[in-house]
């Protein structure tokens, strides 16, 4: 009997240690340069993309959002499907004069749309795009509307955009089929005022909720909303760059998307904004998102804090005082991307380091048991790590280093 048990202790340690040792793995990095600045990428499996006619033999696309050094665009890459690796076989230019941003393959389409500035929305036919030979259709947003990154309903009926200036910052609601045509023809019927600055936005895995942020919220609208007093929420001093005057901290936005969609081009601001149901103070310039698979929890960058906030999503819109759960300390300086991969137990930040200048990092995090988050590593990277995207394997990350001018690509090790 003592040997017995002996040998399930030996077998349980072994099996504890195992468990340690797959924890503490860590992901393959691979770097490939850009023709400018990256600030997206999006992930096409070869299943997708061989509809149109491009061959797939090599797995794979990988479309990167550029601005600067030359043309504004999307970078395509393919993938080598024996080597794991990437090769750039094509650039899909856009006018001059605006910068790429945010990119989504619309749902059950074969179309793209990239946030384009202050010109707007592009949409972009996907299969033309690989070949970088498209023609883009330019849905404006209004006069500098900072169009930046998107988010699609399941359905493929409607697109949300953060416009990060126009009217202080606000999100856009775009019809795709207005009608119900069958045919894309996107319409914008109306601007949900989310100010001040609206950098990120995100879409819940069910499509019933958007989120979104306002970097800065005043003062007297702050202490009325969920969180007021909360020290990890609510300050009066957020500073970023050394010689920023201090500012108000700023707030998460939670909108109902059957609101958000029932609306039209004759609503007013005030009835627009009625589709807003909640909305929380969220640290110092808060500005992205993104929610586990179940869509329970939230997490949000607040890169003035050097923290991630996180959220109860159910408790924003019923209890907001006890949506709060917890903050985490992103593990270097000015977060902004994040994403959560690996069945969510892993949580990669980008540090961007964007205001004291030089490298930034990228922070893993084990998020196995939420509240216990543990960093499992922090690797270096150029300057600026902004955006991070999960392929639809969950296990491998791609990161745009936006002044690097770099794809960094993550593959988590298989345990």
């Amino acid at each position: 009997m003592r040997y017995r048990f002996g040998m399930r202790l030996f077998a349980a340690t072994l099996l504890s240690l195992f468990a340690v040792a797959a924890s503490a793995q860590t992901p393959q990095v691979q770097t490939y340069g850009t023709s400018g600045f990256p600030s997206e990428a999006l992930v096409i499996p070869a299943a997708l993309a061989e509809p149109g006619g491009v061959s797939t033999a090599a797995g794979a696309f990988v479309l990167v959002t550029v601005s600067g050094n030359g043309s504004p665009g999307v970078d395509v890459f393919r993938e080598d499907g024996t080597a794991g690796k990437l090769k750039r076989v094509a650039h899909q230019p856009l006018p001059p004069g605006n910068n790429a941003q945010g990119i989504v393959l619309l749902p059950h389409s074969r179309t793209l749309a990239v946030g384009f500035s202050n010109a707007g929305v592009v949409f972009l036919p996907l299969d033309d795009t690989l070949a970088g030979k498209a023609h883009g259709q330019v849905l404006p947003q209004g006069e500098d509307s900072g169009t930046g990154y998107l988010a699609a309903t399941p359905d493929g009926r409607f697109l949300f955009a953060a416009n990060e200036y126009g009217d202080h910052g606000n999100v856009s609601v775009i019809a795709l089929h207005p009608g119900g045509t069958a045919a894309l023809a996107p319409r914008t019927i109306a601007h949900i005022s989310t100010p001040n600055a609206t950098p990120g936005i995100s879409i819940s895995p069910d499509g019933t909720r958007v989120y979104t942020v306002g970097e800065l919220i005043r003062p007297e609208i702050a202490d009325r909303l969920a969180g007021h007093g909360v020290a990890e929420l609510q300050h009066a001093n957020c500073t970023q760059a050394p010689a920023d005057r201090p500012m108000p901290s700023g707030v998460l936005y939670v909108i109902d998307v059957a609101k958000a969609e029932a609306l039209t081009a004759a609503a007013t601001p005030g009835e627009a904004h009625r589709a807003v149901i909640a909305a929380a103070n969220a640290g110092c310039s808060p500005v992205r998102q993104a929610s586990t698979a179940d869509g329970k929890t939230l997490y949000v960058t607040a890169r003035g804090d050097n923290r991630v906030l996180v959220f109860d999503t159910h408790a924003l819109e019923t209890g907001g005082g006890h949506a709060f759960l917890r903050a985490i300390p992103s593990g270097g300086e000015a977060p902004v991307g994040l994403a959560l991969f690996a069945g969510d137990a892993r949580l990669l930040v980008a540090n961007s380091n964007r205001f004291a200048g030089g490298p930034g990092s990228l922070a893993l995090f084990d998020v196995t048991d939420p509240a216990k988050p543990t960093l499992l590593q922090t690797i270096a990277t150029g300057e600026f790590p902004r955006n991070v995207a999960v392929a639809p394997d969950g296990r491998t990350v791609y990161v745009c280093v936006y002044k690097a001018g770099q794809l960094l690509v993550l593959r988590e090790a298989t345990p």
